[in-house]
């Protein structure tokens, strides 16, 4: 059975909490990303997204230069890499969210996203990809 770190997005692009909302909006469009999750240091403490600087800066009208720190959902929900891909979408759905950073002994190693599971959908297991390949060959294909 998959797990989250089949399916995860092993390169994420960060901030340090220290950053501007402005220096956040850039690397969200460079990088064509839908969020960021903030660092201290090595540690993961939040995360921002579109959603966020639209409705907590631009909506209110606050300056480019606000920290990404005074917007981000500081309640930072995780998960490890090893778990199930159920579990993870039954912690994105009770939790009402989209992304899911991936944590293994504390230090970020991925993020999931909605998307990564629709993705996933269309990919055929190894059971099926080898019944598949078996099927291609004919019974009289094996030595009995």
């Amino acid at each position: 059975m998959p797990s989250v770190k089949d399916i995860m997005t092993k390169e994420v692009v960060s901030i340090d909490v220290n950053g501007s909302v402005f220096n956040a909006a850039e690397l969200m469009s460079s990088n064509q990303l839908g969020c960021l999750v903030i660092m201290d240091k090595d540690v993961p403490v939040g995360i921002v997204t579109e959603r966020d600087i639209v409705r907590r800066v631009c909506a209110k009208k606050l300056p480019g230069e606000t920290k990404v720190s005074e917007i981000m959902s500081n309640s930072l929900i995780t998960i490890d890499p090893d778990a199930s891909l159920k579990d993870a979408a039954r912690v994105m759905s009770s939790n009402k969210i989209r992304r899911l950073p991936v944590l293994q002994e504390n230090k970020l190693v991925g993020i999931v996203v909605a998307s990564d599971f629709v993705r996933n959908l269309g990919k055929k297991s190894v059971s099926e990809e080898i019944l598949e390949a078996m099927g291609r060959y004919s019974s009289s294909s094996f030595p009995v």
